[in-house]
């Protein structure tokens, strides 16, 4: 009897024992910044047929809802198929092989329902300047103010071996196409997963139109796909390195912006599993944090559908050309949406690894990529009166079922997150983050 006594009073004690406390994180956002966060940051890219195929349809309203919702931002079309798609100004339109003048008066009108501005991509490698005049004057006169660019072929060194063979042919393009569009504004070089022709391309192209330069970047190829290496593809290597050079090339030579006009985590459609799951959503504000602090104006994430291969990674999923629901990348683009526009501002994180911090604005992200919870003490930029915080989660790294602030987005748009309040003295605020999820703090 005394035995089961005293194994009752321990029970007792253990049973009555606090939780242990989640491990405290010290964020500290930095004051200063070096570049801005624009509205069209985060946008997407589609493939050139998907325009023939009626894809972007104003009359679709789920598709133009869902466009709304992480808008106003920009429409990047080209992918592999604006090299296998034609131009046919007879056309009566409505073909995924070929592009008309209807399929452009519809793409217009969607860009319009939306207020998504357009970069428009134009074949390159089985094309002729002038026909690729052709198409861009009738793109310019129905996109109007909502065209941002021509993107003339895509992943050119895939196909070309040399940038003095690729400069020839742009230039011969270009040239073509600015003598019908006066003033046309191009994007490149558009290399896959490469920045080699960068300085060259903004060195040459500055007086001909080029105003942006651009870079293709994913992971690897999906074959490799896997949850560990994605979340760590953002702290060296191909990323950050392709950042680092496009920067570099721009500020040399004076370009306006330099962007990733197509981009996802692994190419050739991603893995199931993994480009479509919470690890995802993280993986991509990330991503975007890596960009975004090396001067970037932003992302176009690939997604829609493809005759090639299943897209996993698409930020919004389809059924035909009807979406269904959105995926992980739209989350995580959602949430960078959430935080407006405004300064980037770096951060130091210390009490933690795999834990990652920023701001936006007087706004701050605190992503953390850890089984575990942790408590996060952030000092702000500047002086605050409240916070709404916004929490991207799900139960595990590999679930599709995500929400933020308690709401998932349906298919049609719907969205409506209730953002917990927290307390802020002067620039300090203290946030839970839990396991496998990131936290944006938006301050009043």
């Amino acid at each position: 009897m005394r035995r089961a006594a005293v194994m009752a009073a321990l029970l007792i004690v253990v049973s009555a024992s606090p939780a242990q406390a989640a491990p405290a994180v010290s964020v500290r956002v930095d004051p200063a910044s070096k570049s801005q966060v624009g509205r069209d940051f985060a946008g997407f890219s589609y493939e050139k047929d998907r325009v023939g195929a009626r894809m972007f349809n104003a009359r679709n309203t789920d598709l133009v809802r869902l466009f709304r919702l992480l808008g106003p931002s920009l429409l990047r079309i080209g992918g592999n198929l604006v090299d296998m798609t034609t131009w046919n100004p007879a056309g009566a339109g409505g073909q995924a092989t070929e592009v008309t003048l209807a399929d452009i008066r519809e793409l217009a009108l969607f860009a319009r329902a939306t207020g998504w501005k357009v970069i428009y991509g134009i074949n390159l490698k089985t094309n002729t300047p002038e026909n690729a005049a052709d198409e861009a004057a009738v793109a310019a006169q129905v996109l109007g103010k909502d065209l941002v660019a021509f993107e003339v072929g895509n992943e050119p060194n895939v196909y070309v071996k040399t940038w003095p063979e690729y400069e020839a042919l742009f230039t011969k393009f270009a040239d073509a196409i600015r003598a019908k569009v006066p003033g046309a504004k191009f994007d490149g070089p558009g290399q896959a997963n490469s920045s080699s022709w960068a300085e060259d391309f903004a060195r040459t192209q500055k007086d001909r139109g080029a105003s942006i330069v651009s870079t293709h970047v994913y992971i690897a190829k999906n074959t490799e796909a896997n949850i560990p290496g994605m979340l760590a593809s953002n702290a060296s290597g191909r990323l950050p390195n392709i950042s680092a050079a496009m920067e570099k090339a721009r500020q040399n030579h004076g370009i306006p912006q330099w962007r990733v006009t197509e981009a996802n985590n692994y190419f050739h459609g991603g893995k199931d599993g993994v480009s479509n799951v919470q690890a995802a959503a993280l993986w991509s504000l990330d991503y975007m944090a890596g960009v975004a602090s090396r001067q970037g104006a932003g992302i176009n994430f690939h997604g829609g559908t493809s005759t090639q291969f299943p897209l996993h990674y698409s930020p919004i999923r389809y059924d035909g050309l009807n979406p269904v629901g959105v995926q992980a990348v739209f989350y995580g683009e959602l949430l960078w949406k959430l935080a407006g526009p405004g300064a980037y501002h770096a951060a130091t994180v210390t009490g933690a690894e795999q834990v990652t911090a920023w701001g936006i604005g007087n706004n701050a992200f605190v992503n953390n990529k850890n089984t575990t919870a942790v408590t996060a003490t952030i000092t702000l930029p500047a002086r605050a009166r409240s916070a709404g915080v916004y929490v991207l989660t799900a139960s595990a790294l590999d679930s599709k079922e995500i929400t933020i602030a308690g709401s998932e987005v349906a298919k049609n748009g719907r969205f409506t997150p209730h953002p917990k309040r927290a307390k802020v003295t002067g620039t300090t605020t203290t946030v839970d983050v839990p396991a496998n999820s990131a936290v944006l703090v938006v301050t009043r």
